[in-house]
């Protein structure tokens, strides 16, 4: 159930282990989100043997710093169990036609982790990739049924037996052994999300991933999952979506010498952490549905000027799911009208006196105005007294006018809502296993504390790894 990588992988491996398939899919097309992920981690692929790489660490490695980033609030053998054959899920994708390139690490602020991460060598072609693996996978005999997705499980005895399907014309009532949840997560379903997270989001998704799985599972006595939001980047409301377009006011968010504020007018963490998106949209959400980037008058004429550079950011924002970034060398020659027509329009908010900004924030002017003079005195004391930012972004916001930008953080996805054991099954809430009934992806969130561990490409490692053991565990049972 549900045609993206999780699903993808499963079907293909049971078929590949001697069950008989089918590949339930909601929309008119395959890949879900993992044609707008940028590629999957792995631990011991033959691309890290070949760049020396293999052996430095291992998955135990991995697993302890995993743990000590979650606070031990996670399953730990699920995601030992699922780690630990990334490496082969690698080498079993490119055997199977996906091109993908050994990268390490892709985000400067990652520069000392584990380096994992592998790439979709061809960055357009993602969809291709997977439209590869389901010819082969329709070759062997597979069959797909597009806009049909399931809408019910059927079971008897804690265990499986059929899936019913609804295309716009047709109900299918399948009969199986076995079944895998591959859906998606929650992160198309905005009264969930809102529910769950308590104001509405930014996602990444593709349309259809409004919780199925969770629904469905929970419908036949399945425990309810974990949810956590993948929380990562931030932007702005110019009403341009993350990835879709050249948003200029964005950049101010991105900018490291610019001071983030949140709704009461205080400061909330360094504004280098922007180098790391995960982190920096941590923090965002943390404050609430938003928060403000703001940056003097004479930073805007600066980078007007030569580019990020004139204020000592010589190293751009390196996010690949959500565009745009700011030039470093260029001069910004869009940035203040855009600045200016956001102010018009109630997205950036302009004030000669930090007390002029504070009211057109709609935040306490003496909050503001304490803020801003303890970052001040900072700066010229050359030290961020409170969160450590690099001494080199530390540049005053001197005397007005003032921009600040209306900011929020940004999801690449709402995640679990399945539960399962350290296995893949699904259980009820006592930890009886449903028998024949499975879930990777999105659908899961029990490797989770309550958000996106830095480790880069674990969510598409999770899908695919996960598809492949969800896969091999469903045809065995399947064929019993």
């Amino acid at each position: 159930m549900g045609a993206g990588g999780a699903g993808i992988t499963a079907a293909l491996t049971a078929q590949q282990n001697g069950a008989k398939v089918i590949l339930l899919e909601k929309s008119a097309n395959i890949g879900g989100v993992s044609v707008i992920a940028g590629g999957p981690m792995g631990i011991n692929s033959k691309e890290q043997q070949e760049a020396g790489v293999a052996g430095t660490f291992t998955t135990q490695e991995v697993l302890a710093y995993w743990q000590s980033y979650n606070c031990w609030m996670d399953d730990g053998q699920l995601f030992y169990n699922i780690a630990n054959r990334s490496g082969e899920t690698i080498d079993w994708l490119e055997e199977n036609g996906m091109d993908l390139v050994y990268v390490g690490n892709e985000q400067k602020a990652h520069a000392n982790g584990f380096p994992t991460y592998h790439a979709y060598a061809d960055q357009s072609n993602k969809l291709g990739y997977y439209q590869a693996l389901l010819k082969q996978f329709e070759n062997a005999g597979g069959k797909i049924y597009y806009q049909t997705p399931a809408v019910e499980l059927k079971s008897e005895d804690n265990k499986i037996t059929g899936v019913v399907a609804k295309s716009s014309d047709t109900t299918y009532e399948i009969s199986c052994n076995a079944a895998v949840l591959a859906t998606g997560g929650f992160g198309a379903n905005a009264d969930v999300i809102e529910k769950e997270v308590g104001f509405p989001l930014v996602t990444f998704t593709t349309g259809t991933q409004t919780g199925d799985g969770a629904t469905m599972s929970q419908a036949i006595g399945a425990g309810k999952g974990k949810t956590i939001q993948q929380y990562h980047g931030v932007t702005s409301y110019s009403g341009i979506e993350p990835g879709s377009g050249k948003d200029e006011i964005a950049k101010a968010i991105y900018l490291a010498t610019s001071i983030w504020v949140n709704q009461r007018g205080s400061r909330f963490a360094p504004e280098d952490l922007n180098y790391d998106t995960a982190l920096s949209s941590n923090a965002a959400a943390t404050q609430g549905e938003y928060y403000f980037s703001i940056m003097s008058d004479d930073m805007v004429k600066k980078v007007e000027q030569g580019g990020s550079k004139e204020l000592n950011v010589e190293t751009a924002v390196g996010y690949q799911p959500s565009l745009p970034l700011f030039s470093v060398n260029e001069p910004w020659t869009e940035f203040r009208s855009a600045l200016e027509d956001g102010v018009k329009n109630g997205t950036v908010f302009k004030g000669d006196t930090v007390e002029d900004l504070a009211k057109a924030m709609g935040v306490d002017a003496n909050a503001l105005k304490k803020t801003i003079s303890a970052y001040n005195a900072d700066c010229a004391n050359g030290s961020d007294a409170v969160y450590g930012k690099d001494s080199k972004y530390m540049l005053s916001l001197g005397d007005g006018p003032y921009y600040a930008v209306k900011a929020r953080p940004v999801s690449l996805g709402g995640i679990g809502g399945v539960l399962v054991n350290s296995n893949l099954e699904v259980i009820k809430q006592d930890g009886t296993v449903i028998g024949g009934l499975y879930a990777a992806g999105n659908e899961i969130a029990e490797i989770y504390n309550n958000s996106y561990p830095l480790v880069e490409g674990v969510t598409l490692m999770t899908a695919l790894t996960g598809g492949r053991i969800c896969g091999e565990a469903a045809a065995e049972y399947a064929t019993k």
